[in-house]
């Protein structure tokens, strides 16, 4: 028939069809990958999180690996770029009392649940005024964010107000904070009395940093930079109550949706209440309306098999 045989006519016709639904696929990985990093949701998520996230969207369907996942995000220019400048936020020369350091220690000191070990540091935000002053406190078991505040100066206010969160936070989900290690920096706001009286009176070791070295306090560096690369928080074009509400946005995103490898692919409040649902793993109803291009030039067949794709 047509100079083929039966067994080659439906070959070419099996491997037409298995490349029609590997386009479908790809189609919806991009338009999904496309949906992750709106600026609500994840505007900076990198390769691996883009990855895990479609495997668990998509489940069995999701055949790709990892190189190829890579080709298919910068053939369709999504691959990410990398920026920096940094004003200094820390001042330790300061005649107050400077604990000594419990978590740089041999061996060094590795939290085994929720509410052994709590780092702190402050990070910049830009906006049209100026800069303000993020304060952030982490779990470093679970890596949740568990208080921040944006504060306009670097008066200890910022860090009081993120404290009192985080006291909010552990208390809300009960977790046991007697044994309960507070690391930071050596900075004035730390080192200050109203700061200390509130950890005291939690019954809370108080440890710091000896040196300016930003590995001693790596997690909560790290933390900085995760929340300041992933998510544009710090734009000179905002005014303040923007820069709060941007960073209300990423804090929110960061510990409910964003996956991370140390945690198992967790997200860090599914590490605290394992009965978290991450808000980006909802079923997407109406993708005609996501992806109103894709949509446009696709025939009736292949709207079917891309809504078959993306079903559950």
């Amino acid at each position: 028939m047509l100079g083929f045989s039966r067994q080659a006519f439906y070959k070419r016709h099996l491997n037409d069809l298995a490349r029609h639904e590997e386009d479908v696929l790809c189609s919806s990985i991009i338009q999904y990958c496309w949906h992750l990093r709106q600026a609500e949701h994840l505007p900076q998520a990198g390769l691996r999180e883009l990855m895990v996230l479609c495997q668990q969207y998509f489940g069995p369907k999701f055949t790709l690996g990892r190189d190829r996942f890579c080709a298919l995000l910068r053939r369709h220019g999504m691959m990410l770029r990398k920026r920096s400048v940094r004003p200094r936020t820390t001042n330790s020369r300061h005649r107050l009392y400077k604990y000594e350091d419990l978590l740089n220690t041999e061996p060094k000191f590795v939290p085994q649940r929720p509410g052994e070990l709590l780092v702190a540091d402050i990070t910049y935000v830009a906006y049209q005024d100026g800069f303000a002053y993020l304060s952030l406190l982490t779990d470093a078991y679970s890596r949740c964010i568990v208080g921040y505040c944006l504060h306009p100066t670097l008066e200890v206010e910022g860090c009081l107000n993120a404290l009192h969160q985080a006291f909010a936070f552990y208390d809300q989900h009960q977790i046991d904070t007697s044994n309960m290690i507070h690391h930071s920096d050596r900075g004035i706001q730390y080192a200050g009395k109203s700061y200390t009286d509130l950890l005291h009176g939690r019954g809370w070791r108080i440890s710091m940093t000896q040196t300016g070295d930003p590995l001693h306090n790596a997690l909560a560096e790290r933390m900085n930079n995760t929340l300041k690369n992933s998510w544009h928080i710090s734009s000179s074009k905002q005014s303040f109550d923007q820069a709060l509400l941007s960073v209300e946005q990423a804090v929110r995103m960061y510990n409910e949706a964003r996956p991370h490898q140390a945690l198992g692919a967790k997200t860090p409040m599914q590490v605290i209440a394992p009965e978290s649902k991450n808000p980006l793993l909802a079923r997407i109803e109406h993708w005609p309306e996501i992806a109103p291009e894709l949509y446009r030039r696709m025939n009736v067949r292949q709207r079917a098999n891309f809504a078959r794709v993306n079903r559950n």
